[in-house]
């Protein structure tokens, strides 16, 4: 394997995005516990569960990785 080889390691506008959404979530969750408010908080970890939830569903919409690497037992 020479230095020019490497995965791409989620460089998609799938992955983009749920990390983006993913941070927006944990921002307004960290903001919630300073301001000791509990719906806030509630907000924040549905915005970071729907985050993560848009990776594979951005991925089979064809936002995801155009090269994904092959499984070993295909």
């Amino acid at each position: 394997m020479s230095a020019e080889d490497h995965e791409p390691h989620g460089n998609s506008v799938a992955a983009w995005v749920s990390v983006a959404v993913m941070l927006v979530g944990f921002g307004l969750g960290s903001l919630a516990v300073a301001q000791d408010t509990r719906p806030m908080f509630v907000i924040g970890v549905v915005v970071v569960a729907v985050g993560a939830l848009l990776w594979p569903v951005l991925s089979r919409m064809g936002y995801g990785d155009k090269n994904p690497p092959r499984s070993l037992y295909n």
